[in-house]
């Protein structure tokens, strides 16, 4: 388990969501911004439904899929059409954009991941994923990783920086990490979900407002059914 919790840290380092590809300056700037507090919104969410979950199951979403120490759960949390760029049965599928094109992972579906939390909490979710539809030189979507040892779930935050809570990947993209107890010490700068809400640097980032939030949350509301369609 330790080498492939180490291949988690060094794919963390190679590969990241890309920053918004088309529109120039301030346009362009704009959009990334409103992407980045969406995608801290959306990396909250997520980790409070995994940890709902958790508490009802005893242990994390697909977690059970794991074969004692050996195997990690690789679940990319992208729409349909973000998919056929990071999925090998895509019609636009780059193995450039793709964290698993080794298939060193074992790979669940963004719907498989879905309906197992739904089936626990009892109640359908709204789904919440980047709000970047296509991808540049890097892939879009969030990227939920699980082991026996626990889990982890990574964001891109290109404005965030390098920080104490953010560290950088691929052409210096910083991103954000959440991790369970089991595997936050072994995860660059990752925090467990309490510890990131309550630290101050993500509350000054969390504290930003949207630049243009109807068009923003009209982007995210599109999709929030997506993986039933």
């Amino acid at each position: 388990m330790k080498s492939k919790l180490l291949i988690i840290i060094a794919s963390m380092s190679l590969i990241a969501c890309a920053a918004a590809g088309t529109g120039t300056g301030s346009a362009r700037n704009s959009f990334q911004h409103d992407a980045d507090l969406i995608r801290l919104e959306h990396l909250e969410y997520w980790a409070k439904l995994i940890e709902q979950y958790a508490e009802i199951k005893s242990h994390y979403p697909l977690q059970d899929q794991t074969t004692g120490n050996k195997d990690i759960v690789l679940v990319k949390i992208a729409t349909r059409q973000q998919q056929k760029y990071l999925v090998k049965s895509g019609d636009k599928y780059s193995p450039q954009l793709d964290i698993n094109s080794s298939g060193f992972f074992k790979e669940n579906s963004v719907s498989e991941l879905i309906t197992e939390i739904e089936s626990v909490i009892g109640n359908e979710i709204s789904e919440k994923y980047d709000i970047q539809k296509v991808p540049t030189s890097r892939p879009v979507g969030y990227f939920y990783f699980v082991s026996n040892d626990g889990y982890v779930l990574w964001v891109t935050c290109i404005t965030c920086g390098v920080t104490k809570i953010s560290t950088l990947a691929l052409r210096n993209t910083p991103t954000v990490n959440i991790a369970s107890e089991g595997l936050v010490s072994k995860v660059p700068k990752a925090l467990t979900s309490v510890d990131m809400l309550n630290h101050p640097i993500y509350k000054q980032w969390r504290s930003q407002t949207l630049t243009k939030e109807s068009y923003v949350r009209a982007l995210v509301a599109e999709h929030e059914r997506d993986s039933k369609q």
